[in-house]
């Protein structure tokens, strides 16, 4: 008996030796088969582009993976002694591999079938990086020997900060970085025990036991971590017993979407940051700040649905309407708000920046202030009244009236149609397109006709906005900007808004405060005097806008430096409706976002410049106030037996500097060869 039993032993004695020499021979030559892991001492994992808004608000992130990485230095420690807790208590003892742990599983899956289980955070790692999820044998065979590789090639404290960055945790969010923003809506040094926990457990089962889709599941997940920090003596029975109390509030997946309503705003500043960066701006981990400010973007918001619902309101709830509205500091270009359309998730396209639709009356004061380089003054008298007959265009007024002999101020003011055009022919055509470029509007986008001077060119809001803040800025221009500054994700800065050109004087300074006057005239006795209803202040100045059938609504204006303009209309081009204009469409949602912001904004005082004189209640240039330069009048026809040596009111020579004025021909025709005369025209 005594022989069979040592023949027993030894026959199991060498089975396990040959067991051991196979299991080394297949280790070896495994060995052999892995990667190498030494990239993974300089591994830096795809940290997605995130835009911020100027008062550090996140309102968009691009990239295949939504992540935060944040180096174990910088990791809480709650964070990583509740992750062991619950994943890997012996991670600092073990050499990658848990031998008892795997025993442990081996003996719970026996009669189950295969079943994954024992895996360390090593292994983890080795699978997240190298290997599949398939649920085989040999994949663990090699799980096993690269986790063992792993923790031979790299410190503990670079595994953990791998796992701790790498790992997916559910509602598109990698790395527990990530999962603090997702889950509740702040960063991992601001979670509570009872919220760490939570997301300590989230690597189980990530995309079926996160709080979102199964808080239940996540809830018994959670209990289950802080069981077991207190048996390991990570927390104190106190601690314990609050966050098992603790209430949680789960902020939810935000789906793509972020707050502020800046929807428009991120995606035009992701697009600059690829201009600048190409395809590595979604895996740098770059951050880009950009000037808008979330307190006022989402007075921009408001404003902008406010006006789409009244408007909806008056047309039978009409859908299908668009508005936009840029504000910017003039004296910077800093744009602070911008808002591209009714819904984002409509429609992408973005009207404040792409959309070019004729700016209509608002163009006017563009040709009123080349005008006052011509010779023509705040007193100028034009005469409101229909083109001469030989002229195959005719437009009028939008009132159907024709006034007569008006100033300028109240030309402006009431936007008048006929006077602006007949300024037009004044000043003359090249020189009022070539003038209009100094404010940045395109010299292509102008057409060379009469109708011009009534705004049918086209532009974009962002465009316009740039414009008037050529007056509100006293003469000098600056180009919109979007972006402050762009960092990686190390912190280093990449790019600052210091680099851009500064501003620089394109009209006379007393220009810019005539046509400052012009405008504030506009809207405290003009098209713009429903502004009162709103903002009773004395630096407010504007102009309202209206296309032919009223397709585009405008309200373009300034106050204390800040720019705004405001648009609507439809993409189709059709009419905003027979009795809807600027004035009606636009304003209102100028009005309502200038009022939340200007509140507590000190107003804007201009010192009108030395070079300006008073003649009776207006400012007029000083080499025209003896009246024998300049334009008295405009468009009047001569007398019926004028006196041959007389010299013809309003034909007096302006100065030899700026150039004589182009002479009125009404036989010259405004419109383009081979077009049919439109019996309406922009106006208001």
């Amino acid at each position: 008996m005594k022989r069979v039993v040592v023949k027993a032993a030894s026959a199991a004695l060498a089975l396990a030796a040959a067991s051991t020499l196979l299991v080394g021979f297949a280790a070896v030559v495994s060995l052999r088969q892995l990667p190498y892991v030494d990239a993974l001492r300089d591994y830096r994992p795809d940290v997605p582009l995130r835009i911020f808004t100027s008062d550090n608000v996140l309102i968009g992130e691009f990239g295949n993976e939504h992540r935060e990485f944040v180096p174990l230095d910088r990791m809480p420690r709650q964070m990583s002694n509740a992750l062991l807790a619950a994943e890997d208590d012996q991670f600092y003892q073990h050499a990658g591999v848990d031998i008892p742990g795997i025993f442990r599983a081996a003996l719970a899956n026996i009669g189950e079938g295969y079943a994954q289980g024992a895996s360390t955070i090593t292994m983890q790692v080795a699978r997240n990086f190298y290997l599949s999820r398939e649920k085989t044998l040999a994949r663990k065979w090699y799980e096993l020997l690269l986790a063992w590789k792993i923790d031979r090639s790299l410190p503990k404290d670079r595994i953990l900060e791998l796992y701790m960055n790498q790992v997916y945790l559910g509602e598109h969010a990698y790395g527990f970085g990530s999962a603090a923003q997702t889950y509740f809506g702040k960063p991992l040094e601001a979670l509570s025990l009872a919220e760490t926990a939570m997301l300590a457990g989230l690597p189980k089962a990530p995309s079926t036991m996160n709080p979102v889709v199964n808080f239940p599941r996540a809830r018994l997940r959670q209990q289950y971590v802080l069981g077991r920090m207190h048996a390991l003596g990570m927390i104190s029975h106190d601690q314990y017993q609050a966050a098992r109390s603790e209430r949680l509030q789960v902020a939810g997946s935000n789906g793509g979407h972020f707050g502020g309503h800046a929807e428009y705003v991120a995606e035009l500043a992701r697009q600059l940051a690829y201009d600048r960066f190409g395809e590595a701006a979604y895996t740098r981990g770059l951050n880009v700040y950009t000037t808008v400010s979330s307190v006022r973007q989402s007075l921009a918001y408001e404003a902008v649905h406010a006006g789409l619902d009244q408007y909806g309101k008056r047309h039978g709830n009409a859908r299908g309407q668009q508005a936009a509205l840029v504000s910017l500091d003039s004296r910077s270009g800093a744009i602070e708000a911008l808002i591209g359309g009714a819904d984002f998730a409509t429609s992408r396209f973005n009207h404040a920046t792409q959309a070019l639709r004729q700016p209509g009356s608002t163009f006017k004061p563009f040709i009123y202030s080349a005008a006052l380089e011509r010779g023509v003054s705040a007193t100028t008298m034009i005469n409101d009244a229909p083109l001469d007959g030989s002229s195959r265009w005719q437009p009028g007024n939008d009132d159907g009236r024709f006034l007569g002999a008006v100033s300028v101020r109240q030309a402006l003011a009431e936007s008048r149609n006929l006077p602006a055009i007949r300024t037009l022919q004044a000043i003359g055509i090249p020189y009022a397109v070539d003038y209009a470029g100094k404010f940045g509007f395109s010299e292509q986008r102008l057409p060379r006709y009469l109708p011009m001077a009534l705004g049918t060119g086209t532009t974009t809001p962002l465009r316009l906005a740039a414009a008037y803040g050529v007056f509100a800025n006293e003469g000098y221009r600056t180009e919109p900007y979007l972006i402050e500054r762009i960092s990686d994700g190390a912190g280093n800065v990449l790019f600052t808004a210091d680099s851009e050109p500064q501003p620089r004087r394109v009209i006379p300074e007393r220009n810019a405060y005539v046509m400052n006057s012009l405008l504030h005239s506009v809207v405290t006795s003009g098209t713009g005097a429903g502004l009162q209803r709103y903002l009773r202040r004395a630096d407010v100045a504007g102009k309202t806008g209206t296309t032919n059938d009223s397709v585009d609504g405008w309200f373009a204006g300034y106050a204390s430096g800040i720019v705004t303009v405001a648009w609507m209309g439809f993409d189709d081009n059709r009419s905003l409706g027979r009795h809807e204009f600027g004035a009606t469409t636009a304003l209102p949602i100028w009005a309502n976002y200038m009022e939340g912001r200007l509140a507590g904004q000190p107003e804007a005082e201009f010192v009108a410049p030395k070079n300006l004189v008073r003649s009776g209640d207006d400012w007029i240039y000083p080499e025209y106030a003896d009246g024998s330069h300049g334009i008295a009048a405009l468009g009047f026809p001569p007398p019926a037996h004028p006196d041959p040596a007389a010299e013809p009111v309003g034909m007096a020579a302006p100065p030899a500097a700026a150039g004589p004025a182009e002479p009125v021909r009404a036989s010259t025709s405004p419109l383009p060869p081979g077009t049919t005369p439109s019996p309406s025209q922009p106006s208001t």
